[in-house]
């Protein structure tokens, strides 16, 4: 192994690397790293990442309730008013109540909104490209598994 070469599958060393006590930690780690790179690029469009994420739920000629978006999202209910509710503020979305339930409030996106999230999405894309191409693409596809048997694995919440 070269100098410049690290073993991978030892923990990470250094000021910048300190090896994290548990799964979850490093795990947050990596979401912090890869949201502040996604709201960096967002700046430009005055949106947020959870704002971004709602408006992408909306795309393609969806009419959503608010908790629905919700739960998509992984976030309450409240939590996704208050950012529909901002998203409505800036002319992204617009919210209408629903012909068949008085008390659910559904959600599209006005022509401004589609813009911005398509153009946004064009962004939160190649963020995603530039953090996977800096692994080859068999780790990136075995992140990926991981990922995903990590998620299957965990205790449900709700159980």
């Amino acid at each position: 192994m070269g100098a410049s070469s690290r073993d991978l599958s030892a923990p990470p060393t250094g000021d910048r690397h300190q090896p994290l006590a548990t799964l979850g930690q490093q795990l947050h780690r990596a979401e912090q790293a890869l949201v502040a790179r996604k709201a960096e690029m967002l700046r430009p469009f005055d949106l947020t990442v959870p704002q971004y994420g709602a408006l992408a739920l909306l795309v393609g000629d969806a009419t959503k309730s608010v908790s629905r978006m919700g739960r998509e999202a992984l976030v309450t209910s409240q939590t996704m008013t208050g950012i529909v509710g901002n998203l409505e503020a800036k002319g992204l979305v617009e919210r209408r109540a629903s012909p068949d339930h008085a008390r659910v409030h559904l959600v599209s996106l006005t022509a401004d909104g589609l813009d911005v999230a398509l153009r946004a999405g064009e962004r939160m894309a190649a963020v995603e490209r530039d953090v996977l191409a800096a692994l080859p693409p068999t780790d990136a596809e075995l992140l990926a598994a991981l990922l995903v048997r990590v998620a299957d694995a965990a205790p449900d919440a709700g159980a």
